[in-house]
């Protein structure tokens, strides 16, 4: 049993190892993606944003940027709880209250992206094509299989750590009876 959860404090530790270095990744390639949008461009990241015909003018840039980075703030957020999760685990506090709060957390941050994401495509795709002439501009809202499933493993993930929190809660009634 103990080697069980030493294997677990193990992989809880490089969780939230890796979990800080994706903190400190994202709003880099966030910002990386806007003052080099066309090497973005050219490396897929916004594949699924209409393209203005010309380059995109300085207030575009701006507002997508101030969009991106408000919508990949609930992403750190969700991978700073995710850390959190993990920190707990890998100090052995597994199935604590503390710990299932935090994976509780990142669950609704992780929901609220999902469900956002695709609003967000729209409104960039109208901020990116604004300076294209009149008929030239596109508001284009995308719902695809990946949407889909990403909604749905939000979910999913949702529903567990409510069950775990529950769990958790009903473990320390327990152990308080006896």
């Amino acid at each position: 049993m103990t080697n069980n959860i030493e294997k677990v404090k193990h992989i809880s530790s490089r969780m939230e190892k890796f979990c800080f270095v994706l903190m400190l990744i994202i709003p880099a390639v966030l910002v990386w993606s806007w003052f080099n949008y066309d090497a973005a461009r050219g490396l897929g990241l916004f594949q699924r944003i209409p393209h203005p015909l010309e380059a995109p003018t300085t207030m575009a840039m701006i507002l997508g940027g101030i969009l991106s980075v408000g919508l990949g703030a609930f992403v750190i957020g969700a991978v700073y709880h995710l850390k959190q999760f993990f920190k707990f685990s890998s100090d052995g506090d597994l199935f604590s209250s503390s710990g299932a709060e935090s994976f509780h957390k990142a669950t609704k941050y992780m929901v609220f992206y999902t469900v956002m994401s695709i609003p967000y495509e729209s409104i960039l795709g109208v901020i990116m094509t604004w300076s294209n002439p009149a008929g030239e501009r596109e508001l284009m809202i995308t719902f695809m299989p990946y949407d889909l499933a990403l909604i749905f493993t939000s979910l999913v993930l949702f529903a567990v750590s409510r069950v775990l929190k529950e769990s958790v809660r009903v473990a320390e009634e327990n152990a308080q009876i006896v």
